[in-house]
């Protein structure tokens, strides 16, 4: 599966290379450094690099063409532009840059070395071996060109192709002769390339047939656009089990995938244990392999909300290629949800009074080793970690975890002399790895600090914070879905397991049950609750002093 992942300290781009394509791109594996050490800047460049190498595969796909005369000499002179272009900030060092000293002062503007007539100086002579050298090196150069264009040429076109090249080389040598002896005037010779009119091919015999793998990544580069609709969450789930989705059955067409695609993803997911790459047995699996795997092991599966809301990432993908492409059948993915026959309320418990006093008086609120040791007793209280307030924010506001672990410092505002929580997503930040993701649209959304989190300190551990940099809390980084909720959610899952109230129907989401369950007792309005909660038939645009009434 294609992703960015972290080689040292930078981001780089793996992916492997389809079977049918390994002897065309001469690898198994594509790699390229994304030349940044920053995440949400990796985000953004592995989308687009990924939608390029997409359409290069495409366009090998679609097998050898020829090419007339007139668009030969005017690939070449792409090359010679291209070759100028690497090396004329420091034109000394361009390979066998010798040449250039041959072409311009002793072939006398002949095409080639054999063009010369006449016995060779001895300086000819070794220039002559060195041409000899280049013609091989000419042939590794438009190896790597055809392929970075996704082109796959004739026997015939690759003959004239190849001549074509050994006079444009000679510009471009010619031109970083003049730029060594720091004249960096434009060869006259460069302007008789015409310009490149070679329509590029996507897939099959026309336009229209799409292959699944171009389709992902034009869908995922239109919705990662500045302007686009998906935050960097959503984009890493769409696209992971879109990809996913292709590496089960196979990159085809999008006329030739069925129901039974779908069907066969479908018992693939429902196989599977919830988080599998986080278990032993199948984190070195991938996902192909993880299911086959997972059919014949008796292990929990996932649970049927989660097998629902990974078909509704491919289907969204569906939906928008129905959109796009002619000739592409009706979603496969349509009507394939499971039937949920519970309400979401019932899959989570709230916390009893009991559970919540052993929460509140393990050794992480009266006294631990340390903020890293929070479960052996001690004399440390952790309150100025994470793993100290993000409970205390979850008990007093109802909020879910990443809407928690995502706030800024300056997510804390103040209105009319009440602190309070501004949850939003807010698009782009300075920073992409800041931009904030909410649930729904809803979801956005103001709520009072509780005056319980200010007598306990919380203001002033804001202003330390503030200090430190922009998050809240920066001890919580996003994981590589793009949730920050991901790695706090097993280390909170055992923290309920050391003082054993950890149940299969508790987790961090019965703060949200066990507040909600608080303000209905306390008779605060059901719209005032929805408000707070983020529930999509309620909502406020403001701060009003009557919410600390209900809440005090």
């Amino acid at each position: 599966m294609a992703r960015p992942y972290l080689n040292g300290s930078v981001w780089w781009l793996r992916k492997k290379v389809p079977l049918d394509l390994r002897g065309a791109v001469g690898v198994t594996e594509w790699k390229r450094s994304l030349d940044t050490r920053d995440r949400g800047e990796a985000r953004i460049r592995f989308a687009k690099l990924n939608a390029e190498l997409e359409e290069q595969w495409a366009g090998l796909r679609a097998g050898e063409r020829p090419l007339s005369h007139k668009q030969i000499v005017a690939l070449s002179g792409e090359l010679c532009r291209e070759f100028i272009a690497e090396h004329e900030e420091n034109p000394a060092h361009t390979p066998g840059h010798e040449l250039a000293l041959f072409f311009s002062l002793y072939a006398d503007g002949k095409r080639s070395a054999a063009d010369i007539v006449g016995e060779p100086s001895d300086e000819q002579a070794t220039l002559i071996k060195k041409f000899s050298d280049d013609a091989r090196r000419n042939d590794r150069l438009i190896a790597d060109f055809l392929l970075r264009r996704g082109m796959r040429l004739n026997e015939q076109t690759m003959s004239r192709f190849r001549n074509e090249v050994v006079a444009a080389m000679r510009i471009a040598r010619e031109q970083l002769y003049r730029m060594q002896r720091s004249n960096y005037e434009k060869h006259p010779e460069l302007e008789r390339f015409p310009d490149l009119l070679v329509r590029k091919v996507t897939s099959g015999n026309s336009p229209d047939e799409i292959t699944l793998s171009v389709a992902i990544a034009a869908w995922v580069k239109e919705k990662t656009r500045k302007d686009g609709d998906w935050v960097d969450s959503s984009a890493a789930s769409n696209e992971l089990w879109a990809r996913r989705f292709q590496e089960l059955v196979g990159d085809k067409p999008l006329h030739e995938y069925k129901k039974a695609d779908a069907r066969k993803f479908k018992e693939a997911i429902m196989s599977l244990p919830p988080n599998f790459l986080q278990k032993e047995d199948f984190k070195k699996l991938d996902f192909v392999k993880a299911a086959e795997k997972a059919k014949n092991t008796e292990i929990e599966r996932m649970s049927d909300r989660n097998v629902n809301k990974i078909l509704g990432f491919v289907r969204a993908f569906w939906n928008w290629a129905e959109g796009q492409y002619g000739d592409v059948p009706s979603n496969p993915f349509g009507k394939m949800n499971l039937r949920i026959r519970t309400k979401a309320r019932d899959e989570r418990d709230p916390f009893s009074s009991e559970q919540l006093q052993a929460i509140f008086t393990a050794p992480l609120y009266i006294g631990c080793k340390s903020g890293k040791s929070y479960i052996r007793s001690g004399s440390h209280i952790p309150s100025d970690e994470g793993i100290y307030w993000v409970p205390l924010i979850a008990l007093f506001t109802g909020a879910r975890s990443g809407e928690i672990i995502q706030l800024l410092c300056d997510d804390v505002k103040s209105e009319a002399g009440i602190r309070y929580f501004d949850i939003k997503d807010d698009g782009e930040r300075k920073k992409t790895d800041l931009k904030q993701g909410i649930k729904t649209d809803s979801s956005a959304r103001t709520i009072p600090v509780h005056p319980m989190l200010e007598q306990l300190g919380f203001a002033a551990f804001v202003e330390r914070q503030r200090r430190k940099g922009q998050r809240l809390f920066p001890d919580f980084p996003k994981a590589a879905d793009g949730y920050y909720s991901t790695a706090y959610s097993p280390r909170f899952k055992r923290f309920l397991e050391s003082i054993e109230v950890k149940t299969g129907k508790v987790s961090f989401h019965s703060f949200r049950h066990s507040f909600e369950d608080a303000c209905k007792n306390s008779r605060i309005p059901l719209e005032f609750i929805n408000a707070l909660q983020g529930h999509s038939d309620g909502g406020m645009g403001s701060c009003p002093s009557e919410w600390c009434s209900w809440i005090s």
